[in-house]
Parts: C-alpha cells; sequence; structure tokens
C-alpha cells in the first residue's frame, strides 16, 4: 500500500506535473493517482493500525538502481550509473523511472547455445586491460565497467509470474526476471564509495542482479556484492540494506592486475548462484553466491518490503528466446561494455559527480561520471583501444580452453566434475545507444552513431600471428588462436564485422530503440578435444 504521505503528494502534484509534461500525463499517470487516492481513503478508514502495517523504508538504500525512488536515495549516487538498460512500457516511447528517462548505452555480444546447461553453468576467459601513462586515455574514461550475465529466477520481478529454476519450460513472457551482472570496475575512478574502483592502478569485481518492479517507489531494486577471497559480503547486498560498507572494498576484496588473464565461472549450487573469478597470472581467486544466508534480497512490487532471497538461474539451455523480457537488450548469457559514463566537465546540463583530478583518492583525470546524454564525451570520441600507445589496450575474450572465443558451458562427469567442453555456436551483437537518442522516435529516425557522437565503438576479431591462408592445411586445422576485442580495430589479421554495420538494423520486433545484427555463427569457435578432458573442471 503507498504510505499517507505519499498518496498525498501525488494527488496534490498531478495538476502541476500535467500542465509542466502533457506527453507524461498519459494514462499510467492517471492510473499511479487514482492509486495514491484509494490507498488514502483506505489509511484514512483503517487508522493507526494501517499505517503499523505498511513496511518501514531506509532512508538510502537500493530499492531503486536509478536513485529516483521519492521514499529512498541510493546508498552511493554511482549505483544509478551500473544499472540494467529497461526496455519501454507498454505505450511508452521510452523507459522512464518517476518521469525520468534512465537508459544506458550497453553495446552487448549474446552467445546462444541448446546444449542441456548452457543456461546455468558457463566458463569465460579473458585479459584485462592495460593502461598506458598518462596522457593517455585511460580505460575508466571509455567505459565505467563491463560485464557477464546470466538470467535468473525473481518471481517478485517483471512479469511476476510463478518461475521454476534451471528450466526451460519457464515462458520468458510470463516467469518473474531478474539478471546477473558480473561486473569489473577498471583502475583510476574515484575511489569507492566515491565511484566504483577499488584501485587507483588495479581491477576489482562485483556480483549485482537487477530486479524490477515498476513501482516508482523501488523501480529497479538492485543487489551488489564485491568479489571477495573469502566469499562473506562487505556489506549488506539486498536492495532493503545496504550500507556504504556494501560498496567499500576492504581488506577480502579480490583485486586484479592489469593485464591478468582472468577466469569466470558462474553456475548454480543449491544454496544460490555462484561467481568465482579466478585471476590465474596470480593464483588469487574470490567468489560470491547470490544466497539468502550472504544476505540478498528480492522486493515485494506492491508495498517495497524486501525478503532474504536465494537467487538461481532461470533457464536450462541458452537458446535465442531465453531471455530477461524486461530489458532493452537480449540479454542471458551475455558480455556487454558499460558506456557513456565519463566527460570532461563543460558546464552543460549532463555535468553530474565532477571531480578534480586527485592522484590519492582520484579520478586519475579530472571529469564528470554521470550519463553523457548529449554524446560529447570519451566515450563517443575515437579515443578506444586501436593498437596505438595513446590508449589503453582492449579486454581480449578467448576461452577457457585457450582457443576459440566466448563462454563454454559444464557436461558433468561420472566423480561429479564438471567439465567446461561445450561451445557456444552462434552470437548476435546489439547496442541501444539510440534509446538515448530524442530523434530516436521511429525506426526510420533511429541511427549510429547517435547524434552528437563523433564515433562508436564495435568488438573484432583479432587473428592471431599463424591463423591466415597462407598456412599448410594441417595448421589450418589446427584449434585457431584469436580474441574478441573492443574498441576501434581494422586492418591486417582483424575482422571487425563491419566496424559499426555490425550492431545491424533497429529491432522492430521487440524494441525499435534497440540495433541488433542477424544471429551470426560463431566465427572462431572454440575446439575441444580428448586432450583436453582432465584439465578446467570443477569440482564444486
Amino acid at each position: 500500500m503507498i504510505r499517507l504521505r505519499d498518496a498525498i503528494c501525488a494527488i496534490i502534484a498531478a495538476p502541476q506535473n500535467a500542465r509542466a509534461n502533457p506527453r507524461r500525463f498519459t494514462l499510467d499517470a492517471l492510473r499511479t493517482v487514482l492509486a495514491a487516492a484509494a490507498s488514502l481513503v483506505l489509511v484514512i478508514a483503517a487508522g493507526p493500525t494501517a499505517r503499523a502495517q505498511t513496511p518501514a523504508i531506509a532512508a538510502t538504500g537500493g530499492l531503486d538502481c536509478n536513485g529516483l525512488s521519492p521514499v529512498q536515495r541510493p546508498t552511493i549516487a554511482a549505483l544509478r550509473s551500473i544499472c540494467l538498460d529497461v526496455a519501454p512500457a507498454p505505450g511508452d516511447e521510452r523507459a522512464e523511472d518517476n518521469g525520468t528517462y534512465i537508459g544506458h548505452d550497453e553495446p552487448m555480444v549474446t552467445f546462444y547455445s541448446s546444449v542441456p546447461g548452457s543456461g546455468n553453468n558457463t566458463q569465460w576467459e579473458f585479459t584485462l586491460p592495460r593502461e598506458r601513462p598518462l596522457p593517455a586515455t585511460q580505460s575508466f574514461e571509455n567505459f565505467i565497467t563491463f560485464w557477464f550475465s546470466m538470467a535468473l529466477c525473481d518471481p517478485k520481478s517483471d512479469p511476476f509470474g510463478p518461475c521454476t529454476p534451471n528450466s526451460d519450460l519457464n515462458n520468458p513472457t510470463a516467469a518473474g526476471s531478474a539478471l546477473l551482472e558480473l561486473q569489473f570496475y577498471p583502475p583510476g575512478q574515484a575511489l569507492a564509495p566515491a565511484e566504483l574502483s577499488c584501485d587507483l592502478a588495479n581491477w576489482c569485481a562485483a556480483m549485482t542482479i537487477d530486479s524490477l518492479t515498476r513501482n516508482n517507489n523501488c523501480f529497479e531494486p538492485v543487489n551488489f556484492a564485491h568479489i571477495q577471497r573469502d566469499g562473506i559480503p562487505a556489506g549488506p547486498p539486498g536492495p532493503g540494506n545496504q550500507t556504504l560498507a556494501t560498496f567499500t572494498p576492504n581488506a577480502q576484496t579480490l583485486i586484479m592486475h592489469p593485464g591478468d588473464r582472468i577466469r569466470v565461472t558462474i553456475k548454480d549450487t543449491p544454496d544460490g548462484l555462484l561467481t568465482r573469478v579466478e585471476d590465474l597470472t596470480t593464483g588469487q581467486s574470490g567468489f560470491m553466491v547470490a544466497s539468502a544466508a550472504n544476505g540478498f534480497q528480492n522486493t515485494d512490487r506492491s508495498s517495497c518490503a524486501t525478503t532474504a532471497f536465494s537467487f538461481h538461474p532461470e533457464f536450462d539451455t541458452a537458446q535465442a528466446a531465453n531471455i530477461v523480457p524486461w530489458a532493452l537488450a537480449r540479454a542471458n548469457i551475455s558480455f556487454s561494455m558499460e558506456i557513456g559514463h565519463f566527460e570532461a566537465k563543460d558546464n552543460d546540463a549532463d555535468d553530474q559527480r565532477c571531480f578534480n583530478a586527485s592522484a590519492v583518492n582520484g579520478p586519475l583525470v579530472a571529469g564528470c561520471f554521470g550519463t553523457d546524454s548529449d554524446f560529447d564525451g570519451t566515450s563517443y570520441q575515437a579515443d578506444w583501444p586501436d593498437g596505438g600507445l595513446q590508449h589503453p589496450t582492449s579486454i581480449r575474450i578467448t576461452s577457457s580452453r585457450g582457443h576459440g572465443i566466448g563462454p563454454l558451458s559444464a557436461s558433468r562427469d561420472r566423480r561429479g566434475h564438471d567439465h567446461y567442453v561445450n561451445p557456444y555456436t552462434t552470437l548476435q551483437f546489439e547496442t541501444g545507444a539510440s534509446a538515448s537518442d530524442p530523434a530516436c522516435t521511429s525506426p526510420s529516425n533511429c541511427f549510429l552513431p547517435p547524434q552528437g557522437a563523433q564515433f562508436y565503438p564495435f568488438y573484432a576479431l583479432r587473428l592471431h600471428k599463424g591463423d591466415d591462408d597462407r598456412e599448410g592445411r594441417e595448421d589450418r586445422e589446427r584449434p585457431k588462436q584469436c580474441a574478441l576485442i573492443f574498441g576501434n580495430f581494422s586492418g591486417r589479421g582483424i575482422n571487425n564485422f563491419g566496424g559499426i554495420a555490425q550492431y545491424g538494423a533497429p529491432d522492430t520486433a521487440r524494441f525499435f530503440q534497440e540495433h541488433v545484427s542477424a544471429v551470426l555463427l560463431n566465427p572462431c569457435l572454440p575446439r575441444v578435444g580428448d586432450e583436453d578432458d582432465d584439465e578446467h573442471h570443477d569440482d564444486d
């Protein structure tokens, strides 16, 4: 039930809101006012008893990742930069939270497979970017995070239906769904909890889980926990209980060095979803389990009350239909760069969370970390990795077999070991950049780069030396040594899938604001032979 104060405020504010922005005072707004009025009548009729049953909401927390809840402020302002990009509600042009556009720019590649277990037990391997000495562009100027994802069950999240973990019997348009984002934070931002960097020189990671209630008081609840060497959250991860400790790294937070080779395992366990990060260069590792015992929560869409909850994968397989329906992108077993959250201060409307440069607390480069709504920041200039010394190196995604690209799913042997031997045979590129462009009001008006951008980054496949057609037949039949990279790459040994054209056309089948490619064959498929069977297995 809506609280008494909120009901009164909603009724009083309605006429002013309608005059200020008639386009947004739609039938949905009218429903909100009527619901508030009904709640007010019920509260007055029931008296103190009804008010006593209303759950207490903390002044700060993670009930709305976007920071727009009228009843709770986000624990840290940076939280709003790492939310999942939400699709528009039916009848709306763009996704809004309490009347404010909440889009994100998340160029993504999603991998598909029909192999059992491909939707709930995956392993990735990649190399972290390396920074060049200033004044070279730093990674955090290009992206605030990159992440690996998986669709999860949450019956209290949109579309609010029952959800059976690890089952393709779930109807993606009916089963309540959330999304894991295992996020990696580059060094050099203002140090957490002011922003997200754990270190001015090194990397860290966090498990985040986004759900959607569409309740204005708790629109997009988010769970957050750093990846810890002991698996114990630094602070309460649940949206109802988050504190500054939640976002502040401690002595157990896993720290990784630029250029380190990283292996990520995302799989279900009886206790909840496990994310394990292994630094293969240093031998250090960390993990987090999205369990009720660890303080993870889901959120009631009516009252915004939070309940201890263990998250589990939604699907058994990673087929193209098995996605989170309320996300703008076709997200499940996906990788994404989160861009468009840094620019030099230029005294315009999108200058938010601005800092002077600091060699002690960061950022290493002065600038603002809000949403770059006019596309004039570093993300939209040709300052991305390109092989030159004026830019950082790119992430390099390979596979946990050391050849081919993309995740591998597991097959379990008679001893109970998970062997990651099943490649994902197809993939799809997409981006929702156009959704942030006010001109994108119909498919014919949605373009890449968006208005104001001088450049838009893209994925590319780098073939290692010795992998071209000049080799002999025996060499060509060996597994390809290649890597998926991101930035501004072209030239010999590079397949950039047409550059910006790789993102395809507006997705008229779902949301036209999203550009999406055709489903493509994995261009460098990992090849798994019998000689690998005793390697890369998981005992859990």
